[in-house]
């Protein structure tokens, strides 16, 4: 999360037994040995007793009979099953999920454009460049000239193209978002969602495990960072779908003949039941106001076959009113009464993931599916107000109408099945009730322990106000994640995730004792992610607020190496100041404006600092960046 740094010439902010006689020599080495004897049966002991008696036992995940669902079975990419079904392999590349990332392809990429963004002084191009695209951001000068702040050539689309194409840059190892995004519709350039405000990020976007994971086949963190990303498959693959294949390849490899059974080595969607096939596809069409894996699980462990909600608790608002959003299709339809009074209506009634009907075809295929249930002569509609409102006549126009979303630009087909009497309005751009709202969950949850369920609510409270239509009531989430995590904490439970968490609210909140809990956590080796990211923050600045600045650099350098992010290499230079190493600070701040070129003040000081060793020309160079 980024937090407001100090300029680089500012002071550094506060943030929030006796001994016995001596044996023989040979008498003290039996008692000693007896002594680890005793010790170590004693530890067997405990260890036996606990794994019997476990205060905290994980809840355990329910048995499929489908034998791919384990984790130990390997993934082996989508061009090993092309050979056994190529027919579905080019059916599925023509949907938009077969198209959802690809690496960038110049040749046949949209052209060459600009855009003037004049909330953030921006002027965007994008152009290609030794045979590569690449995108642009330069400074809205009032002399016109062109004063260029960063410039990266693009490696992934993201996107089917269908509604719009997003691109991704990898640079320092890391992956971000390009601020420009092709948008189909308008057959133009514009900024990419989130865009359009006049702090916008630029380059400086992190793109993580967690976005990838619904747009790409399969992609991993490297070491324990957030968004040094290595990417397997680019495109939605065949195991997303029907799980981890190695199994299945090695069966039907030696020649294991299936004929008539099911194949248990693969999951088919259509073999399981109406929740399993959903949660199929609820691991990107959920939407939810905070999502929290649970203690012991990851997100990437779920696998085709099993409940998604046995990984992830999907919270969201009381009496939410379920606008429309793009990733919210699941929750709507549950709210559709078809989907209520029907025990097979799902996912599949509609869509099929190998096929997209075209769009001539579209009409014809919903009113075909509709009339599966529904007779003609229950539409209470004239038949001239149908040819006005929708000369196909197709159902979908009424009764699953396009609506806005919170993405700008962009419209989606409305998934609650029903009587529309108002557009569906989109959602506000921030919690904009009178009254802090009440999380629940929107699937229901597994059993799980009471405990468990306090930490995932805390979890999921603790998470609302790091997003930024949630940060009207603040201090109140704040207030019940801090109420709900500690109760946990004082109850025993200890693990990495938890206390990097309580490390962090206690830190913004300015209570209780934050280094504690950020040590805590920093000792458990396998914390990672946005868990470390925030232990280490809150370790380097209480150490820098005490005058430690020599081990609060320790923590921030290996934070630069799990993210990048501007702030961390500001406070990197405030502290390395601290103790005398201008070079280093120096080179922070060079870093740091890389990042984002928009840190005026750093500019500023830049140009002071060569106009006063001579350096007339890289001075310049950074008068003319120093535009607020």
């Amino acid at each position: 999360m980024d937090r407001a740094a100090p300029l680089p010439d500012a002071e550094v902010p506060a943030v929030s037994a006796g001994a016995g006689r001596a044996s023989p020599p040979f008498r003290r080495g039996r008692w000693v040995l007896g002594g680890i004897c005793m010790c170590a049966a004693v530890a067997v002991g405990i260890l036996a007793w606990w794994w019997q008696h476990d205060p905290f036992p994980l809840t355990p995940i329910a048995n499929s009979p489908f034998l791919n669902t384990r984790l130990d079975v390997a993934y082996v990419g989508s061009e090993a099953c092309i050979g056994c079904h190529a027919e579905e392999h080019i059916s599925f590349g023509r949907t938009g999920m077969g198209r959802s990332m690809a690496l960038v392809d110049a040749k046949h990429s949209p052209p060459d454009g600009a855009v003037e963004h004049l909330p953030s002084k921006r002027h965007y191009r994008a152009f290609r460049k030794n045979g590569e695209l690449w995108h642009e951001e330069l400074l809205l000068t009032p002399d016109h000239s062109d004063v260029v702040l960063a410039e990266f050539p693009l490696k992934y689309v993201v996107g089917s193209g269908n509604h719009g194409l997003t691109y991704l840059v990898e640079t320092d190892g890391f992956l971000v978002e390009s601020p420009l995004t092709w948008y189909a519709s308008r057959k133009e350039w514009d900024v990419s969602p989130g865009y359009d405000d006049p702090k916008q990020r630029g380059f400086a976007r992190p793109i993580g495990e967690g976005c990838l994971f619904c747009h790409a086949g399969r992609a991993e963190v490297i070491g324990r960072s957030t968004h040094r990303t290595h990417v397997t498959e680019t495109v939605i693959g065949c195991e997303r779908c029907h799980g981890p294949g190695a199994l299945h390849v090695e069966r039907r490899t030696e020649g294991q003949s299936v004929e008539g059974v099911i194949d248990y080595t693969i999951v088919n969607p259509a073999h399981l039941s109406r929740d399993l096939a959903e949660a199929v596809c609820q691991q990107c069409h959920l939407n939810s106001d905070a999502a929290v894996a649970f203690r012991g699980r990851k997100l990437s462990d779920f696998r085709p076959g099993l409940r998604f909600a046995d990984f992830q608790g999907i919270y969201v608002f009381k009496d939410s009113e379920q606008s429309m959003t793009v990733v919210g299709h699941v929750e709507q339809m549950h709210l559709s009464r078809c989907y209520q009074e029907s025990e097979t209506f799902s996912c599949l009634t509609c869509h099929n993931p190998h096929a997209e009907p075209a769009k001539a075809e579209r009409a014809a295929h919903t009113n075909k599916v509709c009339l599966n249930c529904h007779r003609v002569e229950s539409c209470t509609v004239s038949d001239a107000h149908r040819k006005m409102e929708s000369p196909d006549n197709n159902c979908v126009h009424c009764h699953m109408p396009r609506s806005p979303t919170d993405i700008p630009h962009l419209a989606f087909t409305h998934h609650r099945v029903g009587i529309h009497r108002h557009p569906p309005t989109a959602p506000p751009a921030v919690d904009a009730k009178d009254t802090p709202g009440e999380l629940q969950p929107l699937l229901p949850l597994p059993a799980l322990s009471e405990l468990d369920k306090q930490l995932t609510l805390g979890e999921a409270y603790r998470l609302l106000p790091l997003r930024s239509k949630h940060g009207t009531h603040k201090a109140v989430y704040q207030q019940r994640a801090l109420g709900l995590l500690t109760g946990v904490h004082e109850a025993g439970l200890r693990n990495a995730d938890l206390e990097a968490s309580l490390a962090q609210l206690c830190f913004d909140m300015k209570v209780g004792e934050p280094l504690e809990y950020a040590e805590r956590a920093l000792g458990f080796p396998d914390l990672a992610g946005q868990g470390r990211c925030d232990a280490l923050f809150v370790k380097a600045q209480i150490l820098a607020e005490r005058g430690n600045h020599t081990e609060a650099i320790a923590a921030l350098r290996e934070l630069t190496q799990l993210r990048r992010y501007v702030f961390d290499w500001l406070f990197l230079a405030n502290y390395t100041r601290a103790i005398g190493d201008e070079a280093a600070a120096l080179d922070a701040l060079k870093i740091a404006i890389r990042i984002n070129p928009r840190q005026w003040d750093v500019h500023r000081y830049l140009a002071r600092h060569y106009r006063e060793q001579g350096n007339a020309e890289q001075a310049a160079w950074h008068e003319k960046r120093a535009i607020p």
